[in-house]
């Protein structure tokens, strides 16, 4: 399977929207791994009144909205057809890209909350829908390769965004690391935008 992953064997055989799927997880979990690894640097070294205890807090609030988000947004988009839950996907990685932005501006406490609880409703809204396309249009015979393939390719772009976003975080400081996750993240709309549009 790696095999078939780098000399490009895998994208020849795979429908529109598995290749989608795959290219804009790339750019969602890239522009994640950038900061999360050190995010609680951020709150306890930038953030007037954050420490550790901060950090983890807002974390957790970020958990709970994505909970609740989740729940509501699978009992609506099971109702959905594939136009509109590709819409609630945009929808909620444009939240997350929003939140990213936040960050970038937030020095003290309650932003991080407000901002993380954002955050939390994106991944929520786009979560379902994303997982529901992608399990509908995996090619049959192919599943477990196209799932392994996602996932693998994920894992080695967030190890690299992670290094990455270490070091520019340490040269750069930790504004344009978010501005640059928030870019990224953008991106994992274009994938989507691209096939709904060609239907």
């Amino acid at each position: 399977m790696i095999k078939d992953i780098l000399n490009g064997h895998l994208f020849n055989t795979v429908n529109p929207f598995v290749k989608s799927f795959i290219i804009s997880e790339s750019f969602f979990w890239t522009s994640w791994s950038l900061f999360t690894p050190i995010f609680a640097i951020f709150a306890t070294n930038k953030i007037s009144g954050g420490n550790i205890e901060v950090a983890a807090s807002t974390f957790s609030v970020y958990f709970v909205a994505r909970i609740i988000s989740e729940l509501l947004t699978s009992k609506l988009s099971s109702k959905l057809g594939i136009r509109e839950k590709i819409s609630l996907v945009i929808l909620g990685i444009s939240l997350v890209s929003i939140s990213y932005v936040g960050f970038a501006f937030t020095t003290t406490v309650f932003p991080l909350y407000i901002f993380w609880i954002i955050c939390g409703w994106g991944f929520g809204i786009a979560t379902p829908p994303k997982l529901s396309l992608f399990s509908t249009h995996l090619d049959r015979h192919k599943e477990t390769v196209e799932w392994g393939a996602t996932d693998s390719i994920n894992l080695a772009l967030m190890a690299l965004s992670t290094m990455a976003g270490g070091f520019i975080a340490n040269q750069y400081g930790f504004k344009p690391l978010f501005l640059l996750a928030s870019v990224i993240n953008i991106l994992a709309i274009i994938p989507f935008i691209t096939y709904k549009t060609s239907q």
